[in-house]
């Protein structure tokens, strides 16, 4: 039996297939492409898209943080109602992101799935757009960044976040993990700490920063 999560309830620890998305299971970053898609269909004023941008370039100078970046980048949302954003990002996800999803990813999200593991797709992307891409490549559940209404991010899913975000829902399903025998898959440090939590961690199209940091993990590239 399962819960709402995806999570069976009882039994034995659970293995564990965690995956990364944004340049893992993608090329590219979701939210850049987001608010260009966004832009085009309408739903982001030239002023904000201009304000998003400039915070896209603060936060590459380290300037400002992740999420505060992605908040200015997303206050659009709060001039729009929840119907509305619902559709564009679905049609987000259908238009732009799942074409652009490795056939290698999709591949191991199968073989994963045939091997009985429960699929984890954990994300500093924002959970508006996320759980339909989780829906729409089979995860049993999304652990990423979730959003306030008017935007704003306030717990952003990176780094080491992410492993408190996944040992956080085990609790809340009262289970625990096999994580000798889960694996992992990510391309930059920050994915670092979820990769050193399992018994197989896999670098995808790694960053140099990510190979520099753990040369001693294997390493795949996919396309």
């Amino acid at each position: 039996m399962q819960n709402s999560s995806g999570l069976p309830k009882g039994g034995k620890p659970v293995s564990m297939a965690l995956f990364d998305f944004d340049g893992t299971l993608i090329p590219g970053d979701s939210v850049a492409y987001y608010l260009r898609f966004a832009r085009e269909e309408g739903a982001v004023s030239m002023g904000e898209f201009l304000r998003a941008l400039w915070a896209a370039t603060l936060y590459g100078m380290k300037r400002m943080t992740d999420a505060d970046s992605k908040s200015i980048g997303l206050a659009f949302r709060k001039r729009h109602d929840q119907k509305y954003l619902d559709e564009l990002d679905k049609k987000f996800v259908n238009q732009v992101l799942l074409p652009k999803v490795y056939a290698d990813g999709k591949k191991q999200i199968a073989t994963h799935r045939r091997e009985g593991k429960i699929l984890v797709l954990v994300s500093a992307s924002t959970e508006n757009y996320m759980r339909f891409v989780a829906e729409a490549l089979g995860f049993d559940t999304v652990l990423c960044t979730p959003i306030e209404p008017d935007g704003t991010i306030k717990r952003n899913c990176k780094g080491e976040k992410k492993v408190q975000r996944i040992k956080d829902w085990l609790t809340e399903n009262g289970r625990t993990a096999d994580f000798p025998s889960s694996c992992a898959y990510g391309d930059s440090k920050s994915d670092l700490p979820m990769l050193r939590l399992v018994g197989h961690p896999i670098q995808v199209n790694p960053k140099k920063a990510l190979r520099k940091l753990a040369p001693e993990m294997d390493e795949q590239n996919w396309k």
